[in-house]
């Protein structure tokens, strides 16, 4: 299935982040350059993730929580695996990861380090899983699809820095959602991402259109 491109994004970065949620200030994430959004192609399906000077443990820590999520979530991730380059290090000063289309496809940025040392496994899991959310999201999710998901996820509360809570982008709610979804982990006492509640229904029931997605046909 072609992705439905959202004319007004497409001008503009595809950068998102999970931020590691601290009581300084959240600055603004970096811009990058602009690209046009990717679907998978036959050839995309026949591959997995690229890993570009990244160590066998990082890429084990990586494939673990791919590995550990929910069949309906793999499948979707399986789509976009192969349009997926993934680096470890720094993501910026506050922040644990990025996702940016290139034009041949998704870069993420992964501080594997930073969230080792102050969430552990789950927090690792929590930020493999936004990231490739939003890679799905680009190159998977129709508009209204979008539009209905993000119907059932609460606004929440507050508004920090213009960007958490209350005032976080449908991008960062869907992609929070999604990482809900394919752990089964709701986050509670988990301080990452962008301070989204959980969908207000079951979360399989939330992502029932998901699970209806037609994905492009598997390389003969």
């Amino acid at each position: 299935m072609s992705p439905v491109l959202r004319p007004l994004l497409l001008l503009l970065v595809a950068v998102a982040a999970v931020w590691v949620l601290r009581p300084a200030p959240q600055p603004a994430v970096g811009a990058g350059a602009t690209a046009a959004f990717v679907a998978p192609t036959p050839a995309s399906r026949a591959r997995s993730f690229s890993f570009a000077g990244v160590a066998p443990a990082d890429q084990q820590a990586v494939l673990q929580a791919v590995d550990a999520a929910r069949p309906e979530a793999r499948r979707l991730i399986d789509a976009i695996a192969g349009l997926v380059t993934v680096r470890v290090g720094s993501a910026g000063p506050t922040s644990a990861g990025t996702t940016q289309a290139t034009p041949a496809g998704y870069e993420l940025v992964l501080d594997l380090g930073l969230v080792n040392r102050t969430l552990g496994r789950r927090g690792i899991d929590r930020l493999v899983l936004h990231e490739l959310g939003h890679v799905v999201e680009f190159a998977l999710v129709p508009e209204a699809t979008l539009d209905a998901l993000d119907k059932g996820v609460p606004r929440g509360y507050g508004c920090d820095d213009g960007r958490l809570g209350a005032c976080a982008g449908r991008e960062e709610r869907f992609a929070e959602s999604f990482a809900k979804w394919a752990s089964g982990d709701i986050g509670v006492d988990l301080s990452i991402g962008y301070k989204v509640l959980p969908p207000v229904m079951p979360l399989e029931t939330w992502a029932e259109p998901l699970t209806r997605l037609a994905l492009p046909a598997e390389a003969p």
